[in-house]
């Protein structure tokens, strides 16, 4: 099976997953437009997308992006895309269904995030797009009808995202966990003995991980504890990490609801995380979950809890780095992909329902009849 990852590595995950598959002997590829210097590359195609913004270097990147997209998609068994998005005005969607090879979309986040919905039992995202309606995605239902109507079944990485899938669109969709190659990341424990602790925050976006709230949450507790604090903020992917390694509390985001990429990372270097689970997601995760929650009113009390207590901070590393062994080995994830993969394959040309008979343990059903999820006025889940 000769499996295809693109266009969009976001948060590494093309790069991570495709090693992975080529460690269980499946033959992968990754073909992706380099966007962003947090992202690691190793084991993939990448095609510089910002250059010069003169027309003819547009044009030529363009072409050159073109090229290897249609090149790739043939080679390929099966296409994987990561992120709900088109690289070329649907032309490549059109495209990989022209092809009729099984097809799965992985939406990761505001790609299908749609902000009404999401804002319903969480009063900080709602903060957020009120302060900051740009980053509000209004693209939910055109992304879905895009990706339905070419063939693509959805996939979603954890347990937040959908939430915002509609049953119009995909009656059901898989389910899997974002990666990590643990081979990368070498625990370092907290020492419960350190008299001041080293805390570390890592921002993609500032407004949508909470960092104001966590900066005045801070200052507040720097009148009763003595720590230390790096704000990492669009590092090279090796520095940040390497900052990682050496922190004692991680704080990931207080604005979403739900845990990031960083926090897997944190965790698998066996670090304390806190990060904000809202209420409505957090009896979907593993009960074993080590990560301290916070909301942003909590913020004092959560850090300031585990900078009295040493012990804890290891306990809470040593419980992450097992939790992440358990749910987010990459070669774990690469074998679920396998079992989705080969019941996607079963799907393409039926002539039976669209959903079909085979179903793996990894797929999901979304309610056929009422509103869809995304225009839901409730916050229950529509996972049945």
């Amino acid at each position: 099976m000769k499996v295809l990852h693109l266009p969009y590595n976001i948060a590494s995950q093309i790069s991570i997953t495709v090693r992975a598959l080529r460690s269980i002997g499946i033959e992968a590829r990754g073909l992706a437009r380099k966007v962003s210097p947090i992202q690691e590359d190793a084991g993939i195609e990448t095609v510089e997308w910002f250059g010069r913004p003169k027309p003819v270097s547009r044009l030529l990147r363009g072409l050159h992006w073109r090229l290897k997209l249609v090149r790739a998609m043939a080679w390929a068994d099966v296409l994987h895309w990561h992120w709900g998005d088109s690289t070329w005005r649907e032309i490549d969607l059109r495209i990989a269904a022209a092809l009729r090879k099984p097809r799965l979309i992985e939406f990761w986040g505001d790609d299908v995030r749609e902000p009404k919905t999401a804002s319903r039992d969480n009063p900080f995202l709602a903060r957020m797009y009120a302060a900051h309606p740009d980053l509000a995605n209004d693209r939910n239902p055109w992304v879905q009808s895009a990706f339905s109507r070419r063939g693509f079944q959805a996939l979603i990485p954890g347990y937040e995202l959908a939430d915002y899938l509609s049953p119009e669109f995909f009656p059901g969709y898989y389910q899997t966990r974002a990666g990590l190659i643990l081979d990368y990341y070498t625990p370092h424990f907290p020492d419960p003995q350190k008299s001041r602790p080293l805390l570390v925050h890592a921002p993609s976006n500032k407004s949508k991980k909470g960092t104001e709230a966590l900066l005045e949450a801070l200052g507040r507790l720097q009148g009763g504890f003595a720590f230390d604090f790096k704000l990492v903020h669009q590092m090279p992917r090796a520095e940040a990490l390497a900052v990682m390694a050496e922190c004692d509390i991680f704080l990931d985001q207080f604005t979403i609801g739900a845990e990031g990429l960083a926090s897997h990372e944190a965790m698998a270097l066996g670090k304390p995380v806190v990060c904000f689970i809202k209420d409505s997601l957090r009896g979907r995760y593993p009960a074993s979950l080590p990560i301290v929650s916070a909301d942003q009113p909590g913020l004092d009390a959560a850090i300031g809890g585990l900078l009295r207590d040493g012990a804890r901070r290891r306990e809470l590393g040593v419980r992450g780095r097992v939790y992440i062994e358990q749910f987010h080995n990459a070669r774990i994830v690469a074998r679920e992909l396998l079992e989705i993969y080969q019941d996607v394959a079963g799907r393409v040309g039926a002539k039976s329902d669209p959903t079909g008979t085979r179903r793996s343990r990894h797929w999901r059903s979304l309610p056929t009849e009422g509103l869809s999820c995304w225009t839901a006025q409730s916050t229950a889940s529509c996972v049945p």
